[in-house]
């Protein structure tokens, strides 16, 4: 009976030890973050710790400590709140083209969720009431309601565009509406008009001061002329002249709300509950609630002026019919911007500008790349080679053909993915090109050339060197794109400039070829011979600077670092560079120009390097193939690019490209120069101490800043 009424008082009984201090101490060998679990511990059993009504699972669970204000959308305002509910509605639409949800953003204003309730036509009263002069309800029924309809329908045209699936859901964008409409069904010339009614009423009003009526209009002819941006998008090439008008007229409206932004409100304001930064709470969405950060009006400018700078490009490319130029612009974007600092829906128009599933560049057939990618490369016409096998869009070149438009338009497409799925485009690319260069070496070998002169059968032979300079550009990128990533370990480094190097020696030895005036066919004075001059000393400088890389970073590892782990590192080596070991390259006729990269090389180079000491003569790949120099230190290195870059900038030399295009790459050029100039003090450091680079912390160095630091170069 005693035990029973032990039981009935402590469940399980009663004696118990306190065993606190030996998980403590057991818990003191275990890593941060690593938990211990019994055996078929699963996700279930670790679910059912967080039971329904714990806000930290239950998105719909509202604490007894939250405080949310009452809100009336008829509460009337002053222009000054109206202004300021304004202005932080649109910094909650850059947060929503910055990728976060729609539910922790735009839907935040209630207006939204209360359009009806402030329809003038169904308060028919409303004159009847008797309201403070200062605060007419006009303010909401006409110029706020105006205002939140065209805020939806411009999320409703950018969705559109983003939800084509040229960009990845979650991944660059957030789709989900929550089950609230974005005036889906809506007419833009409908959104405009209401946009003109409240325009027209701010325009003839006495009821509002004049210093409020301009700050109210400039701000709905903003929000109408983004919406008209946004509609004509999809017109651009027919529309062009329009369109730059209104970019135009966007950015005047911009400048002005950048010069006079809406002052911050009291804090007993009405206006602060026109709000609700917990709404996701009462909406249809698997998302937990999380509160953005509302952004400065001076930030909310600078992303609106991102997106106005890309609806330039765009204006830009729409009249831009070579395929090159997309090419380098799609590679500009990305070398002068922070990962991800492009909006989607800028990407996404890129990508739907160039090719909409049907057209490319809204008006050319699919089978016009081919002739332009030949043609472009190295300045012979795609008819000369295709008049051997019954001309172009022959059965015999159907394959190639196809081959051609396959790989062209992913590749132009990719490059206005985001950095990490941009690389991955890039990978898959290189087996593509190869495959095309298969299949021309294949053509051009099985042709019989016995009534064919010498010079037309070299001119056939320098096809498929066109498509090697692709694919090697190629390589280059998904290297040194690594950097910008954060991908190589300290260790990976050196090898990653190293085989950057490898590459662009084959790639000059390509466009040697190509230049080489007894033999080459690309014509004299052409757009490509121009733009294969510009990269042969591009990628002479390139090549110079990784190799300074090379050698500086091998200096700085402690003395056989890379001999005494070699069998990791070259375990993580194949795994970083495993595109370049796929076994279906083993089932082509012809092997590939630079596949895997040769270990034994590098580790040649490595020792060379430890046993060279800083007085001594090193003879490397990036040598002046005129000059046929040998440097003797990384800071030579860096002072040869530098005088490249420099022929290059005092030249005014931007290749092929041209205007705007041309000036974001001597824009690039410059900031390679600057580079050079920034690694002086690193690498005169080095030299004082005898040839002891160990001082030198590669730490210190700014991996991650965009441009124009130390990764500045390795965005060619």
């Amino acid at each position: 009976m005693d035990v029973a009424a032990s039981y009935a008082v402590t469940p399980g009984g009663s004696d118990f030890r306190d065993v606190t201090r030996v998980f403590a101490l057991a818990s003191q060998e275990m890593e941060p973050g690593s938990i211990v679990a019994v055996d078929a511990f699963s996700l279930n059993d670790a679910m059912t710790a967080i039971e329904i009504g714990d806000p930290r699972l239950d998105t719909g669970m509202e604490l007894e400590t939250t405080e949310r204000l009452q809100f009336d959308p008829l509460t009337p305002l002053l222009p000054e709140e109206i202004c300021w509910i304004i202005d932080r509605s649109m910094a909650y639409e850059t947060e929503w083209h910055a990728s976060n949800p729609l539910a922790h953003t735009v839907y935040t204003l209630l207006y939204v969720h209360y359009l009806n309730d402030v329809d003038p036509d169904v308060l028919p009263f409303l004159s009847m009431i008797n309201l403070d002069p200062s605060r007419p309800l006009e303010l909401i029924t006409v110029v706020l309601r105006a205002y939140t309809s065209g805020l939806l329908k411009s999320c409703n045209l950018a969705w559109n565009e983003l939800s084509k699936g040229s960009l990845l859901d979650t991944e660059d964008w957030q789709s989900d509406k929550s089950d609230v409409s974005l005036l889906e069904g809506w007419p833009v010339k409908a959104a405009v008009a209401r946009l003109d009614a409240a325009l027209t009423w701010l325009s003839t009003t006495t009821k509002v001061p004049p210093s409020w009526q301009e700050a109210l209009k400039i701000r709905l002819q903003f929000r109408r002329t983004i919406l008209l941006l946004l509609n004509s998008t999809e017109s651009l090439t027919r529309d062009h002249e329009d369109f730059k008008h209104l970019l135009q007229s966007a950015r005047h409206s911009l400048s002005i709300i950048r010069a006079h932004p809406c002052e911050s409100i009291t804090s007993s304001s009405p206006a602060h509950a026109a709000f609700d930064l917990h709404i996701a709470r009462r909406l249809n969405t698997f998302l937990p609630v999380r509160v953005i950060e509302v952004p400065s009006p001076e930030q909310t400018c600078n992303a609106y002026e991102r997106i106005l700078n890309g609806w330039e490009d765009l204006a830009g490319l729409s009249r831009t019919y070579q395929i090159s130029t997309w090419n380098q612009v799609g590679l500009h974007q990305s070398w002068f911007s922070a990962p991800g600092a492009r909006p989607a829906y800028i990407r996404s128009s890129a990508q739907t500008l160039f090719y909409d599933g049907i057209q490319i560049i809204q008006s050319q057939p699919q089978s016009w790349l081919v002739g332009r990618f030949f043609e472009e490369t190295i300045g012979v016409s795609y008819n000369v080679f295709a008049q051997y096998w019954g001309g172009p869009g022959s059965v015999s070149l159907l394959e190639l053909e196809k081959r051609v438009i396959h790989t062209v338009i992913p590749h132009i497409r990719g490059l206005w993915n985001n950095p990490a799925r941009r690389r991955r485009f890039l990978v898959k690319s290189i087996l593509d090109w190869h495959m095309i260069y298969d299949t021309l070496c294949v053509l051009v070998e099985g042709l019989d050339t016995t009534d064919i002169d010498p010079v037309t059968s070299r001119t056939l032979n320098q096809f498929s060197k066109a498509v090697v300079l692709w694919r090697l550009a190629s390589i280059r990128e998904v290297i040194l794109s690594g950097f910008q990533l954060e991908l190589y370990h300290p260790l990976e480094r050196p090898f990653a400039y190293w085989f950057a190097a490898q590459v662009i020696d084959v790639h000059l030895g390509f466009l040697d070829v190509l230049l080489n005036r007894m033999a080459s066919v690309v014509p004299q004075d052409s757009p490509s011979r121009k733009e294969m001059q510009f990269q042969h000393v591009f990628l002479l400088a390139l090549q110079a600077m990784s190799m300074a890389m090379f050698i500086s970073l091998i200096r700085g590892l402690p003395l056989n670092a890379i001999f005494n782990q070699w069998e990791q590192l070259r375990a993580n080596l194949h795994r970083r560079y495993k595109w370049a070991f796929q076994p279906a390259y083993d089932m082509f006729e012809f092997n590939p120009i630079v596949l895997e990269p040769d270990f034994t090389h590098f580790l040649r180079e490595v020792q060379k390097v430890q046993d060279l000491g800083q007085n001594q003569a090193i003879v490397v790949n990036a040598k002046d193939r005129t000059q046929k120099e040998s440097l003797r230190s990384t800071t030579e290195y860096f002072e040869l690019a530098q005088r490249l870059l420099q022929g290059l900038i005092s030249t005014d030399s931007t290749g092929a490209l041209e205007g705007k295009w041309g000036h974001d790459r001597m824009k690039l050029l410059r900031g390679m120069s600057e580079t050079c100039q920034e690694l002086h003090p690193y690498l005169a450091a080095s030299s004082s101490d005898e040839g002891d680079t160990s001082r030198i912390s590669i730490s210190a160095l700014d991996w991650t800043r965009s441009f124009p630091n130390i990764d500045a170069f390795c965005r060619p």
